[in-house]
């Protein structure tokens, strides 16, 4: 098996590899060959005068020069379509060089001088070792070389009938054997060298293509990434465009209908007038959504941190939710509690208030319950509901805008999708967690957990709720919209105000050498690029000192939104209530009542 198996050649992609190792050396070894030749006969012909021993030196030197002539004739090995050429070629070409090798043994050898036989075995075994170097990539050459060089040495030793040469021919058969042996495995070490070296050629090859594979999903998944956050984008700015829009005429509406409320009307007209109230104030109640949602979007809550009994504000909630809950025949309850809370009490007030209205709006039977539950260092207000209920694979997908179950047909009855969303994000900036509970077809419960307060809490004073005078009161309103300027004017002339109104920051300049403001109200966004913050710090550097001042705005921008945040400025927003106007108009009168004659030099 062995020999059939040093007759034939590996396969192309294997033959290649073995020849480029088996070429690497062959140029030297044939020029050693000849160099070894030459250095051979001169010992032969000089020191053991031996007939013929420069001839054969000649004549092999030249074979050698002309194995290496042919092998650089031939095409590379790298070449897998001439590969199997040139593996026979290099095979003849081992086969030429140990003929002439053997030659030497045949010509050279003198049985009857013992040095004559040690000097051609030691020829013999130097030039196989240096064979079994070069040509132990393939075995088939390095079989070629061998029975080549070492058979007719081999031949002539056992034919002898000294005892002492067929001595020697039985030594070298061994050698030809373990030389044979040994060859076989050294040729079987380098094909497995090749082998891994394929294999961990296969392994790169397919690291580097996963790698590829890994870098354009990344790349894909960056480009989704862009995309979603420019959709975000766009959709952040489209609310907040739609939503000013929507929010000017709708603030002037809201304006109009409170001075007609101060008129003297009939049965009828009231009923009118109460019906388009009631329509105006559904639809600023779901732009007030969007609202919420902008500033938590914006980051632009931040919660101030105080002890509050819960128990009012749950009354508070009974008292605006009760009458939702019957129009749906549902039974509202209440459980009283005794717990402090330490937290933001509006935020916590909204939070809740957008829990109760979800479960108003997702039950069409049975009741809606809140309650309050002490856990040691924290309390669990809770909001229960008899509703749809909500499947455990839904109960993250919740909390994320505009999502809505139970509403295919988006009725916006059943507000935006916003609530929950606002509610995250509020329990967010508090850094409290809002759990959920749920049973389709049975129910839901939503937990929000809130510190107790460790700190003594003393119940604040009660305000009183007269309607506050603004009579005397003078207001200088900056706004573009001329609806809106002649809405607001006509409210504040029934409060008793002197109104004066611009449409620019630049007009508001030229009323102050006629008109000396307590009180500035300015919309935030005016025309040419212009803001109601520029239009206030402009008016404030004329008049000379910080005359009060707050924002209306119906933007929802976000960077907009902190702006006007960060400015310190109270922030209204369109539509505005006429009450909380009014409180606000009211508050600013006093801060200018109180603020510190501003004298001349400094007013200069």
């Amino acid at each position: 098996m062995l020999l059939a198996r040093a007759w034939r050649f590996d396969s192309p992609r294997v033959l290649s590899a073995q020849m480029e190792l088996l070429d690497r050396n062959l140029p030297y070894a044939f020029v050693i060959s000849a160099v070894a030749a030459l250095l051979t006969g001169l010992i032969c012909s000089r020191a053991l005068h031996l007939p013929g021993a420069w001839n054969w030196a000649m004549a092999t030197c030249g074979m050698s020069m002309l194995c290496l002539s042919v092998r650089q004739a031939l095409p590379r090995p790298t070449d897998r379509s001439k590969v199997q050429l040139y593996a026979h070629m290099v095979r003849l070409l081992a086969g030429l060089s140990g003929v002439c090798w053997g030659a030497f043994g045949v010509l050279l050898l003198d049985q009857p001088n013992p040095m004559s036989i040690a000097i051609v075995l030691c020829v013999t075994a130097g030039i196989n070792s240096g064979g079994l170097a070069v040509f132990a990539p393939s075995w088939p050459v390095a079989v070629t070389y061998w029975l080549t060089n070492i058979v007719p040495v081999m031949a002539v030793l056992l034919r002898s009938r000294d005892e002492l040469s067929v001595m020697m021919g039985l030594a070298v058969m061994l050698y030809l054997i373990a030389m044979t042996v040994f060859s076989y495995f050294a040729s079987r070490g380098a094909l497995r060298a090749i082998e891994l070296g394929f294999e961990n050629e296969g392994l790169v090859l397919r690291l580097r293509d996963q790698t590829q594979r890994a870098l354009d999903a990344r790349q894909v998944a960056e480009q989704a990434l862009a995309e979603a956050e420019e959709a975000n984008r766009a959709k952040t700015v489209f609310l907040a465009s739609a939503s000013h829009d929507l929010r000017q005429p709708l603030h002037a509406m809201g304006l109009f209908l409170n001075a007609l409320a101060r008129a003297e009307l009939n049965g009828r007209q009231q009923q009118l007038l109460e019906q388009a109230q009631a329509s105006a104030q559904a639809t600023g109640e779901m732009l007030n959504t969007l609202m919420d949602f902008s500033k938590v979007d914006a980051g632009v809550v931040k919660p101030q941190m105080q002890p509050f009994a819960l128990q009012p504000m749950l009354r508070k909630l009974e008292r605006e939710m009760a009458p939702l809950a019957e129009e749906k025949g549902l039974a509202f309850r209440m459980r009283d509690t005794s717990v402090i809370l330490h937290a933001d009490p509006a935020l916590v007030e909204m939070i809740l208030r957008n829990l109760v209205l979800n479960a108003i709006r997702y039950t069409e039977r049975g009741a809606v319950l809140m309650a309050c539950r002490r856990r040691g260092a924290r309390a669990l207000v809770e909001v229960w509901d008899t509703g749809i209920g909500i499947p455990e694979d839904h109960h993250a997908e919740i909390f994320r805008e505009f999502h809505q179950l139970g509403n295919p047909e988006r009725d916006r009855r059943k507000g935006l999708g916003l609530g929950l969303a606002i509610v995250e994000g509020l329990a967010r900036a508090m850094s409290v967690d809002v759990s959920l509970k749920s049973v389709p077809g049975r129910g839901s419960v939503f937990r929000l957990a809130l510190p107790v307060s460790q700190s003594p809490w003393h119940e604040a004073d009660v305000l009183p709720h007269d309607e506050p005078d603004l009579s005397g009161l003078r207001v200088l309103l900056i706004d573009d919209d001329e609806t809106v300027r002649a809405a607001m004017c006509d409210l504040l002339a029934s409060w008793g105000c002197w109104c004066e109104a611009v449409a620019s920051d630049d007009e508001a300049l030229r009323v102050l050498s006629r008109f000396d403001p307590d009180v500035v109200l300015a919309d935030y966004r005016l025309r040419s690029h212009r803001t109601g913050l520029q239009a206030v710090e402009a008016v404030r550097r004329r008049l000379g000192h910080d005359v009060p001042a707050a924002i209306i705005t119906g933007d929802t921008a976000v960077e907009r939104l902190r702006e006007a945040h960060d400015s310190g400025l109270p922030l209204l927003h369109k539509p505005v209530p006429a009450d909380r106007l009014q409180a606000m108009l009211f508050s600013l009168w006093r801060e200018a009542v109180n603020r510190p004659p501003v004298s001349a030099s400094a007013a200069g």
